[in-house]
């Protein structure tokens, strides 16, 4: 329950993030788009679901565009707690699920006549990547990923609101790493980018800032996965 107490939605910062990843990237700013990014089951979702959370407590409006059927009652009902009525977050959040990267792009850009706090897109680049099978795809897929993204900017700094995207990794297979799906592209419009990924250890998981316009670039912290949300490392004594 501490990472719902700690997350809360505040003035020009956005909707701040619950320690221990506050540490790393202390919100969700307002007028520009944030992205998520890592391997399944690292948490990227459940970060998303916790920001809807804290803008219906705001009495915010969310639009959430879920490309994968990520979005689950059960775990929004874990995360809400007592805070508030299932029904009455259920009624501040319009859930949008195309199944095509051209359907995902008419989601985006009916944003624009939309009263929202809160745009998530999770994921952003999952049908993207259903688009192509060769290079002369991969470029077509890529111009309108861009596209989408560069309206998702727009959005966020005329609305002056949180955007939310995430994203899929993939092997180098040169370096070994663990590299963003959409690439250069999710780079160049995202204002601040936050990888997660496992440990070696049952729930634990790590943060680490990417991007940022003001804030130092690779610092980490290490948090659980837990029912209310996320929360510190809980350190074992032997």
């Amino acid at each position: 329950m501490a990472g719902q107490q700690e997350q809360k939605a505040s003035g020009n910062a956005g909707i701040t993030l619950p320690s221990p990843v506050a540490s790393v990237l202390p919100s969700f700013d307002r007028g520009a788009l944030t992205a998520i990014y890592g391997g399944p089951g690292t948490g990227k979702t459940c970060l998303c679901l916790m920001a809807c959370v804290e803008a219906a407590a705001d009495g915010g409006k969310i639009v959430y565009i879920d490309t994968e059927s990520s979005f689950s009652v059960e775990r929004v009902k874990q995360l809400l707690g007592n805070r508030m009525p299932m029904d009455k977050f259920l009624k501040a959040v319009e859930i949008v699920e195309p199944d095509t990267l051209d359907r995902q792009a008419e989601a985006i850009e009916s944003l624009s006549s939309k009263d929202c706090s809160l745009i998530v897109v999770d994921s952003l680049v999952s049908l993207y990547r259903l688009e192509y099978s060769n290079q002369d795809e991969v470029l077509a897929a890529s111009r309108k990923l861009s596209k989408q993204l560069a309206s998702l900017a727009i959005l966020a700094k005329r609305k002056g609101i949180p955007v939310i995207v995430t994203a899929h990794t993939y092997k180098n297979r040169t370096t070994g790493a663990d590299e963003m799906l959409g690439g250069e592209v999710l780079k160049y419009w995202s204002k601040a980018i936050l990888f997660l990924e496992r440990t070696d250890k049952m729930s634990e998981r790590i943060a680490r800032l990417s991007k940022h316009r003001h804030l130092p670039e690779g610092g980490e912290a290490k948090f659980m996965l837990v029912e209310s949300g996320i929360a510190p490392v809980r350190f074992k004594l032997f």
